[in-house]
């Protein structure tokens, strides 16, 4: 009879603890697989987070030059109609061809040049229409060639667009390489601590 109850409460005990094990295994899978989506979600977030800001930041740079330039236009205006003619000057062994040549300016530009249009058209060999362009920007000039078949943007907001490429790049290097990596090693270290931490709580559940 002693035997029975000594064998009963062994297997009690057994049952209890490999219930009490099994709990704690389910609750160490369930916690960690909590915190593992938490990271990916935050690290999702967090990207989404920076690459707007990037973008925004972009944004307001482009912008930014834009109006400096614009500026800088209106204080030296004879300055960049002399920019102008010698930047058409640099342009003639590619946009010099028969039968006919279009320079498309904006208005402002068109206006100057309408009053003097010699000023252009001596540059060239073939003949020459000076026109407004359909497009807005803020300086520069556009060529047209064959009927409309090739055309040269030799606009200031190309340029800007262009030379552009090499700012973005060096922001994605910045952003997505810096400030990525120390998210995902912040929150690497977070999990791992609250992991410890569960770990120390479960120890002491244990000597109970």
């Amino acid at each position: 009879m002693l035997y029975q109850k000594a064998e009963l409460k062994k297997n009690y005990i057994k049952k209890v603890n490999d219930n009490s094990q099994r709990i704690k295994s389910q609750f160490i899978e369930t916690y960690t697989n909590l915190l593992n989506k938490s990271l990916t979600s935050n690290l999702i977030q967090a990207k989404e987070v920076i690459l707007s800001l990037k973008n925004k930041l972009l944004d307001d740079l482009k912008q930014n030059l834009l109006k400096k330039l614009e500026q800088i236009i209106t204080r030296n205006y004879k300055n960049y109609i002399d920019y102008l003619i010698n930047s058409i000057k640099s342009s003639l062994h590619m946009v010099d061809k028969p039968p006919k040549v279009v320079i498309l300016l904006n208005q402002k530009d068109l206006d100057i040049f309408k009053k003097n249009p010699s000023k252009i058209e001596s540059l060239f060999k073939n003949n020459v229409e000076i026109t407004r362009s359909n497009d807005q920007y803020l300086g520069g000039f556009m060529v047209v060639l064959e009927d409309g078949n090739i055309i040269y943007n030799f606009t200031l907001d190309n340029v800007i667009e262009k030379n552009f490429v090499i700012i973005e790049r060096q922001f994605s290097l910045i952003f997505s390489e810096v400030e990525i990596e120390k998210l995902q090693t912040y929150f690497e270290d977070f999990i791992k601590n609250k992991k410890q931490e569960i770990m120390e709580y479960l120890k002491k559940y244990d000597q109970i």
